[in-house]
């Protein structure tokens, strides 16, 4: 394959180096972006400042020091924190063309371990040649994937009528909390041996990095196999504590996992929902206190969702999300 300077294709321009601690927060401001491997490297939104521009959409950012070439495309105008760069291109390109040179930046990572930064080597990187872009990059449609992916998500109509001044209860008086197999319990496999073998999940900061392994469902207990759908809370790991998800596969939770079982019908806009309001108690159970046994039923919960969420339809879904496709 044809490769080029990373130099040759954009222009490499330090960002505007702000700190984070020294702007205010606000749910409705500019994207702040930093050194982080998550979010798209948004780490909060942040008030504009009336002398400082922000870098414009578009670009590309890489992280030249922290979370080491975690390198993102920006579809809003942003500013940034330290050791960030952003890559503005010399040429004409598609958004699908700027994410398959953000995964060959991110490739690079390896080169940057043992506190190396990727500061005045980043032009130099080498990178595929535009003529050496493979033809599926040509012809992906990225608003097309969204769609499709948004509409494989089944919202059904939740006829749910709810007081509408409702009151905070502890997460037991909502859930049932059952708890998940240790792993001596069980023989685990790196891969799916056959369809029989399902994932074994364990805490994670993100759903997809939760299966740590597979299991054969059908040497494990009845009660601790779990359909898709399942509300379940992370209750150890320092990194990963308190997130809660709603499982889109059938699984077996480790020990360190805890399953919530609905005490009344429940749609899945309301299991999503109180995944969101009990991830947000993670701050509460740093310094090794964990979110285990009667600390985790104790958190305090809306005893019921509001209105928007038993109203929220596939329909609305797709309408919430067409902005953010039109913009691809």
């Amino acid at each position: 394959m044809k490769t080029c300077k990373v130099s040759d294709l954009f222009w490499v321009n330090y960002g505007v180096n702000l700190e984070l601690n020294a702007l205010e927060q606000d749910v409705n401001g500019i994207n702040f972006v930093s050194r982080t491997s998550k979010n798209n490297g948004v780490s909060a939104k942040v008030k504009r400042i009336a002398s400082v521009e922000p870098l414009p959409a578009g670009t590309i950012t890489v992280a030249g020091g922290g979370s080491v070439m975690e390198t993102f495309l920006q579809m809003a105008p942003y500013y940034s924190g330290r050791d960030l760069y952003y890559l503005t291109p010399k040429v004409d390109m598609s958004n699908e063309v700027k994410l398959y040179y953000c995964h060959c930046l991110r490739s690079n990572k390896y080169k940057f371990s043992y506190g190396r930064q990727a500061n005045v080597t980043l032009s130099d990187l080498q990178i595929p040649a535009l003529d050496g872009i493979p033809d599926y990059v040509h012809a992906m449609s990225i608003k097309e994937y969204g769609e499709s992916l948004i509409k494989q998500t089944e919202f059904p109509e939740d006829g749910s009528n709810y007081p509408s001044n409702t009151r905070s209860v502890p997460l037991d008086k909502v859930f049932i909390v059952e708890n998940g197999v240790a792993s001596s319990q069980v023989i685990r496999s790196k891969i799916k041996e056959s369809e029989n073998w399902i994932p074994y999940i364990r805490p994670s900061y993100r759903q997809e990095t939760s299966i740590d392994a597979f299991v054969n469902k059908k040497l494990v207990p009845n009660e601790k196999v779990y359909p898709a759908g399942t509300l379940y809370v992370s209750t150890d790991g320092q990194g990963s504590h308190t997130f809660s998800y709603v499982s889109t596969f059938e699984f077996v939770p480790n020990s360190n996992v805890s399953v919530l079982i609905p005490r009344r019908n429940m749609s899945l806009q309301e299991k999503l929902y109180y995944a969101h309001c009990i991830t947000n108690n993670r701050y509460k159970f740093s310094y090794g206190r964990k979110p285990k046994g009667d600390r985790l039923k104790a958190v305090l919960i809306p005893e019921y969702p509001p209105k928007y969420v038993t109203e929220y339809t596939i329909d609305k879904v797709v309408n919430s999300f067409s902005e953010v496709l039109d913009m691809v």
